[in-house]
């Protein structure tokens, strides 16, 4: 693009908005439609020029759009005007409000998730009695579970974020001598500790809060921090999957591991009624944000479940990362 272009492109102010707000966050043409006090045809109109000049991304996510601002390396003085526009629209985004406005409104997108988990507690609770048994077979395989520990790397701590009703602890307790689940739920939190009382886990304590809560990240930092942090199904209910990721990583000791387990790209909308605020994530997108948290991809796959397959809707995705022993 010419540079006369590019100022053509940049002399709109409502397109100098759109790359501002969309160099903070990724947001849907929905959002941005709200933020700007406009429409959705609008939004698309105005940020149609931006993408075909490269400069807008934008990104499938079931019937949604997301946009995201892109400023690639190249000539200096078409990237300083660049900077310079995005100055500008930071500046206007910032006197009309709409850059205050975008943080309420991302952590918004998690409250459908957090009342779907809330108001189900009643549901989860008269399942509970039958939810709660161990079958012969499984507590067979865990009874197993403390031979495999001598070849764990480390096993002193383990954390689960994002427990729900506390699947993982069956498999984690018996692996390590300390095991914190923590849910952001305190609903689900209160079935997990029957569920931890009826099966026997001495070594598990609950907590309530999220990946980036202070006192978490405190409490693990002063054991040293965890051997392994365990995500499983947990990125695509939280409203900025990346930050979330790198806070749990915070968390991992030096020679530890994170693991996540999370669905791949679906188109199944249906899921946002159980409280999904993402349909999946590409393996791409996943390394990148290891790399951004300082982790080595140790592995990135599909997960290759027991389950029959009629329950693996939507396929999920395996990534397993760990801290270098030395910072990088």
């Amino acid at each position: 693009m010419s540079r006369v272009d590019l100022f053509r492109l940049l002399g709109d102010e409502d397109r100098l908005r759109l790359l501002a707000l969309c160099a903070e966050n990724e947001l849907t043409v929905g959002e941005l439609a709200t933020l700007l006090g406009t429409s959705q045809p609008q939004i698309t109109k105005k940020s149609h020029p931006l993408r075909e000049a490269g400069l807008l991304a934008a990104r499938r996510d079931g019937t949604r759009t997301l946009l995201k601002s892109e400023i690639s390396e190249g000539d200096a003085i078409g990237v300083a005007i660049l900077q310079a526009g995005l100055a500008e629209g930071h500046t206007l985004c910032s006197r009309d409000g709409s850059l205050a406005r975008a943080a309420a409104l991302i952590a918004q997108r998690e409250e459908d998730s957090r009342r779907f988990f809330d108001d189900g507690h009643d549901a989860l609770e008269r399942a509970l009695p039958a939810a709660i048994a161990i079958t012969e077979d499984a507590a067979t395989f865990v009874d197993w579970l403390p031979a495999l520990a001598p070849l764990l790397p480390g096993r002193a701590l383990a954390v689960d974020l994002g427990t729900g009703d506390g699947t993982l602890l069956p498999l984690l307790s018996p692996l390590y001598e300390r095991v914190v689940a923590v849910d952001r739920s305190a609903s689900r939190l209160a079935q997990c500790a029957a569920r931890i009382a009826a099966w026997g886990l001495p070594n598990v304590r609950l907590r309530e809060g999220d990946a980036d809560d202070s006192g978490l990240a405190e409490d693990i930092a002063a054991r040293g921090g965890a051997d392994l942090v365990a995500m499983a199904r947990v990125l695509h209910h939280v409203a900025r999957p990346d930050v979330a990721l790198v806070a749990a990583a915070r968390l991992v000791k030096r020679g530890g591991h994170l693991v996540v387990v999370d669905y791949l790209p679906h188109e199944d909308e249906a899921m946002r009624d159980q409280g999904d605020v993402w349909l999946g994530f590409p393996p791409g997108k996943l390394a990148a944000w290891f790399e951004r948290a300082e982790l080595e991809v140790v592995v990135l796959a599909p997960y290759a479940s027991l389950a029959p397959r009629s329950t693996e809707h939507p396929p999920r995705l395996l990534a397993v990362g760990r801290k270098p022993m030395r910072p990088n």
